[in-house]
């Protein structure tokens, strides 16, 4: 029997019955759908991240309390953190290679006043006067804080655009008073729009000097350094200069120097996992679809017993048979994989403009749920269709 005549008689048995065909293919929908929309999601987030990390720049590398090649948790997590403004100093005064170093103390979850408004804010970074330099970040309009300013603890702030919207209402903050902590901070300058990094709305931020935001925390710990050298091609020499620098002062589990090689690596990590952790979540659904197919399989088997025997009588042979059920068995699978891939392209085209990282179905995905629909009908057809196959035509034909 050639295989378009075989193909033909398969697609008449499942018209027979739509609805149950439908319902068997639904698993292998299902499946399908979860590959290609879960690796969609992950690959759109890792580019997005990924550019984002890349963006900071090349040549900046990150300085964090605590160690962590010598603890379970992230640097600075289970350490006493002895990062102090002294160290910025001298990270910038023994530089060989020309470094800006710029501390960091963040607050999160500040609630931020303006007359009757009041709006939590992303968060609030302490900073120093090079912050626009260091994480070109520069200011849009006003102007940013002077060192001057960060020396004596001066009360004012650069804010962002989501601020102004929120709190302001849109009207110009330059001059105005925002209260934080009780403690009113005269705006100075706005910094240039950055949209969200990390799912974070880096507009929805407050910037004011470090020494400032230790006074209204009531410490003077810095939670990062980052280091900026002129040249990257300095950046291992740098590093190892660094070390050398605070080891003078700090033992080498108090203090970690991260690369953006390093972030990106442990980025990596994570997505390999999430991804090994929603493929089998997808496996699993494709098993299920494929259960599914060799349970009506086997009903099906059964309620054509008579029909295996005619065709037997009349010269079917084991072959004939056992190729007309395993193409049922796959016309299922490989019909539900494309409805799947077909469903998944559809939803992904729908809420792309709504989400924050680049979504589209990559081909890769695209291939693997085909070939994994197909491996599931073969595999899920087989056992079925030898049964079928196997049948003794006598007993078929009494069979009632």
């Amino acid at each position: 029997m050639k295989f378009l005549d075989t193909l033909i008689i398969a697609i008449a048995s499942l018209k027979s019955n739509i609805m149950r065909s439908f319902l068997t293919m639904l698993g292998v929908i299902i499946g399908v759908m979860a590959i290609v929309l879960l690796v969609s999601v992950i690959t759109g987030t890792k580019a997005q991240i990924e550019g984002e990390i890349e963006s900071m720049g090349a040549n900046m590398f990150y300085i964090y309390p605590g160690n962590y090649e010598f603890q379970s948790g992230p640097p600075g997590v289970y350490t006493v953190n002895k990062l102090r403004r002294r160290h910025i100093e001298m990270l910038e005064t023994r530089s060989s290679f020309g470094a800006m170093v710029c501390a960091e103390y963040d607050i999160m979850g500040l609630i931020a006043k303006y007359k009757r408004e009041s709006r939590v804010i992303g968060f609030l970074a302490g900073v120093d006067a090079n912050m626009p330099e260091v994480y070109n970040w520069p200011v849009d309009y006003g102007r940013f804080f002077r060192q001057e300013e960060v020396d004596s603890a001066r009360r004012v702030t650069v804010i962002g655009e989501t601020v102004i919207k929120n709190i302001f209402k849109g009207s110009n903050p330059i001059g105005k008073y925002l209260t934080l902590k009780g403690e009113k901070f005269k705006v100075v300058g706005v910094l240039k729009s950055k949209g969200k990094m990390m799912e974070m709305d880096m507009d929805n931020s407050v910037i004011i000097p470090i020494t400032s935001a230790h006074n209204l925390a009531g410490i003077s710990e810095i939670m990062q350094i980052t280091v900026k050298i002129p040249d990257p091609k300095n950046m291992d020499k740098a590093i190892l200069e660094s070390k050398r620098i605070l080891g003078n002062e700090l033992d080498k589990k108090e203090f970690s120097i991260i690369t953006q090689d390093q972030m990106l690596s442990a980025f990596n990590k994570f997505t390999s996992v999430l991804s090994l952790v929603t493929g089998a979540i997808a496996g699993i659904s494709l098993f299920v679809g494929g259960i599914g197919i060799m349970n009506i399989m086997l009903v099906t088997v059964t309620e054509r017993t008579k029909e295996i025997g005619i065709r037997k009588s009349v010269g079917a042979s084991f072959s004939n048979i056992l190729s007309q059920f395993i193409t049922e068995s796959i016309f299922i699978a490989v019909a539900g994989g494309v409805l799947g891939i077909l469903f998944s392209i559809l939803i992904i085209f729908m809420i792309a403009p709504f989400v924050p990282f680049p979504l589209k179905a990559s081909n890769a995905s695209i291939i693997i749920a085909f070939v994994f629909s197909t491996v599931v009908g073969v595999s899920s057809g087989t056992y079925p269709a030898y049964k079928a196959a196997k049948t003794d035509p006598i007993y078929a034909l009494r069979y009632e």
